[in-house]
């Protein structure tokens, strides 16, 4: 059965807050980690913030310990100092910018330097009771009105028995989800013993399997050898035929060059008969063209010793002519 959420006033707020105790408040989930608490910002000794209507403060350092941190001491003087600024008050635009600006300069738990105790000698819990009676809590204790509480107990009988029903009605459904259950466990245990079965031939298939698996592979590995083997000879067989049809090509242009050798030494001997014909002839004309020449010569020095001969007598008559 659902209930509609119950409106509380001022009066019941009171008395809703004068009963808390210290087991009915959770400060924090019990799966949240920890986390690094803000001490204060900037100037400021604690923490201002910016609301809808005004400014105000808070302190997280009064409430570490529900945040499962230790208390290490009652705080400074300086601490717990109020901010509360409503902007109808006037112009809050300095108050404001010093609040943004604070925020810039954000100070940790573990970065926090200050003095903690004023007085060693006081402890933190009777500074937290001093500091309660003196913002007037925890609220007075409101005693509720009689006919509140016959109405809740009629309300709470009524609840009551229709839980017995329904209690009833659950032990009936349990009665009939026990046999349920009972007819499961028969036919899970038919199903187990089934997939038992069916678990040792699929591993006995896997077995056989992963066996036909390694064969193959083994195969392949020495197919791939026979392979790589195969090609290596298939390459030296090439290289040779390459080396030997290049043998035979230097051969037959070897041999088409030395016939190219012989016939043009046979070309030149025959020039070389030819020329030394030639040359014979023409030593034989030149023989007889020195010889004609030197005959030639001969007659010519025959001629010019007659000549010298005949101009020696000459000048002899003409010396005597002379004389005479």
């Amino acid at each position: 059965m659902q209930r509609k959420l119950e409106v509380k006033r001022t009066t019941n707020w009171g008395e809703f807050l004068s009963r808390l105790t210290q087991e009915k408040i959770k400060w924090h989930p019990s799966w949240q980690q920890k986390v690094s608490n803000i001490y204060y910002c900037g100037n400021y000794p604690n923490m201002p913030l910016i609301g809808t209507k005004g400014c105000f403060n808070y302190n997280l350092i009064l409430a570490q310990r529900q945040f499962g941190y230790p208390i290490r001491g009652l705080p400074a003087a300086a601490s717990p100092t109020t901010l509360l600024t409503y902007y109808g008050e006037g112009d809050v635009t300095e108050t404001l910018r010093h609040i943004r600006s604070a925020w810039k300069r954000v100070i940790r738990m573990e970065r926090d330097l200050r003095a903690w105790g004023i007085n060693r000698e006081i402890p933190y819990h009777q500074w937290v009771t001093e500091r309660v009676n003196q913002v007037k809590l925890p609220f007075r204790r409101i005693p509720t009105q009689s006919r509140n509480e016959e109405q809740n107990q009629d309300i709470e009988l009524g609840e009551i028995k229709k839980l017995k029903k329904e209690v009833a009605r659950l032990k009936e459904k349990n009665v009939k989800m026990v046999d349920d259950l009972l007819g499961l466990q028969h036919s899970y245990a038919d199903l187990n013993r089934e997939y038992e079965e069916k678990t040792e031939a699929y591993e006995g298939l896997i077995k056989k399997q992963r066996a036909e698996r390694d064969f193959t592979h083994r195969i392949k590995q020495d197919l791939s050898t026979a392979n790589k083997e195969l090609t290596m000879r298939v390459q030296e067989r090439n290289t040779a035929l390459l080396a030997e049809r290049q043998w035979k090509n230097l051969y037959e242009d070897i041999k088409r060059d030395k016939q190219e050798v012989v016939k043009r030494l046979q070309d030149l001997q025959i020039q070389v008969n030819v020329m030394e014909h030639q040359v014979e002839e023409t030593m034989v004309i030149c023989e007889e063209s020195v010889n004609k020449e030197r005959m030639l010569l001969l007659e010519l020095e025959e001629r010019h010793q007659a000549a010298m001969t005949r101009a020696r007598y000459y000048m002899v008559e003409q010396e005597k002519d002379v004389v005479h």
